[in-house]
């Protein structure tokens, strides 16, 4: 019987698979390289490489995945069509639902890419390397030289606003903390978990973004609690590194968070920050609230919120909801954000009824899936800042968190199963042994 304590890489071991011994096959390097080009908007090439992956799809010679979350997000493409029979901007809707359903097709290749748990840590250090050397580079770059947005850190490429750029650092940050839970002390694994979670860390606290500082919140009380019941010891090095972080952060980023004590009454809500974003957010919630209440169904039409906010407040301009849910809400109507709800309650669901199989067998495993989804809920707090629904990233992260939770059911069934009793010879039907090298059987004795 398999000993109880027994971890998925020690499996693999038992399968005749080394460590980090990892299947290139043609969709997971594709797969790569597609999201190199979309993290760092270095290569232009995302298009050409997602095509070629999707083409090694029909070569890899396994069969296709389709998990529950996809069939939803189906689903929601479907309700959207029924929008855009009904919107009053159908070019707009047309093309937006083309670049989602390429957005499903990215998703379609992730699943099928990552199926095995070397692949999946690869995939994470892979992301993780190429986050860190392009836009957090670039982004701490700018900040020493002063190119800021009123002080708060800024990107390049899509990550010009501060609170886009803190949203998808925190969604990086649940793969360093995954990568520096699940492996061994004084592993390089651990150690590029480790690093790369200061360097994020930083990162978000220089964006000096309200919403990313309640989903650090959200997602520090209950990793907090869960490490103090499994390392006590490790609590003290995490107060120190969060200590240190909140040490080190600019006097601007206490005085933006002391704004948040003004936005609770109507009357202060222009005094939150020196810029008026806030102000300006109030405004567009009133605005997407009479949308809403005047599209509640159907919505607006896939993508054309801007537009239609324009038509029923001039004086914005065209300006997005910066809020996840009132998008989805504004563009799909009520069935539309149920759906997109779905999706994501789907893979959580799936994620923490695959930690409570494998806490036992797999512990190191396990931590790794909850960091993934403590990721995925601070990063979904952020929504409440930031339009992220049509994004590609988010899907593909659904998908790791997807593949991270099937690879290690699989291995928790296979781990509780136990093996094949050996069967026993029949004497009576057992053939005559031959002498090693000799000349034909041995002589039976009577």
């Amino acid at each position: 019987m398999r000993p109880a304590c027994m971890t998925a890489i020690q499996a693999e071991q038992a399968s005749g698979q080394r460590p980090w011994q990892i299947t290139w096959t043609p969709t997971f390097i594709l797969l790569l390289g597609y999201l190199f080009t979309i993290l760092t908007g270095r290569l232009p090439v995302g298009t050409l490489v997602m095509s070629l992956a999707l083409a090694s799809l029909l070569l890899q010679g396994r069969s296709l995945r389709v998990p529950p979350f996809l069939f939803l997000f189906l689903a929601w493409m479907m309700w959207a069509l029924v929008g855009y029979a009904m919107t009053s901007y159908p070019a707009v809707v047309s093309d937006a639902l083309t670049e989602h359903g390429k957005v499903f097709l990215v998703a379609l290749v992730a699943v099928n890419a990552l199926r095995t748990r070397t692949q999946i840590r690869y995939f994470v250090v892979f992301v993780l390397v190429a986050y860190i050397l392009f836009p957090a580079r670039s982004t701490l770059v700018n900040y020493l030289h002063g190119y800021t947005l009123f002080g708060r850190a800024v990107g390049p490429f899509i990550y010009g606003n501060p609170n886009d750029l803190a949203a998808h650092t925190i969604l990086l940050l649940g793969p360093a903390l995954a990568l520096w839970a699940s492996s061994g002390r004084g592993s390089r694994a651990r150690v590029i978990g480790l690093g790369s979670a200061a360097i994020l860390t930083v990162v978000i606290v220089l964006t000096q973004s309200r919403g990313a500082f309640l989903a650090l919140g959200a997602m520090a009380l209950p990793s907090t609690i869960a490490l103090a019941r499994r390392r006590p010891r490790a609590i003290v090095g995490l107060a120190a590194f969060v200590g240190l972080a909140l040490y080190l952060a600019p006097a601007s980023f206490w005085h933006r968070m002391q704004g948040l004590s003004k936005g609770t009454r109507f009357e202060t809500i222009g005094e939150m920050d020196p810029e008026g974003s806030a102000r300006q957010r109030f405004a567009v919630l009133q605005a997407a609230s009479r949308i809403i209440r005047d599209h509640p169904v159907v919505g607006v039409g896939f993508g054309a919120y801007e537009l239609v906010q324009y038509r029923y407040n001039p004086a914005l301009g065209y300006l997005d909801t910066h809020n996840t849910y009132l998008n989805v809400l504004a563009e799909t109507g009520v069935p539309g954000l149920l759906l997109f709800l779905g999706i994501v309650i789907s893979v959580v669901r799936t994620v923490r009824r695959t930690r409570r199989r494998a806490s036992r067998a797999f512990p190191a495993d396990a931590e790794m899936l909850r960091w993934l989804e403590y990721a995925l809920i601070g990063y979904l707090i952020a929504g409440v800042f930031g339009s992220f629904s049509k994004l590609a990233f988010l899907y593909v992260y659904l998908g790791l968190l997807w593949c991270a939770a099937r690879m290690l059911e699989t291995a928790a069934v296979t781990a509780s199963t136990p093996p094949p009793p050996l069967a026993r010879p029949d004497p009576t039907t057992t053939a005559p042994q031959r002498f090693p090298g000799w000349r034909g059987p041995l002589p039976q004795s009577r």
